[in-house]
């Protein structure tokens, strides 16, 4: 009898043994799945800073153009004005 107990203890350790090993097979992998989600989030961080910048420059281009732009036409309606003058 106290050798069936002994052997049912045996294999319950064996058991919580094998659940042991299972959980930090599985931890090792959720870490790398949390790192490389890390490293994920990290990139799209730098993207998205990549990409603010750019569409800041390229709203100060089109800030410059517009006023280029403003200024050509309002040399060609002096130009019209002019040429209406002299008619």
């Amino acid at each position: 009898m106290i050798l069936e107990r002994l052997q049912d203890l045996e294999r319950r350790v064996r058991e919580v043994v094998g659940l042991l090993h299972e959980c930090e097979s599985q931890k090792k992998v959720l870490e790398g799945r949390v790192k490389s989600m890390e490293e994920g989030l990290k990139a799209a961080v730098a993207e998205k800073t990549t990409l603010k910048k750019s569409v800041e420059r390229l709203e100060a281009e089109r800030k410059e153009i517009r006023a280029r732009v403003d200024e050509l036409l309002e040399e060609v309606s002096r130009v019209e004005a002019a040429l209406q003058a002299r008619r």
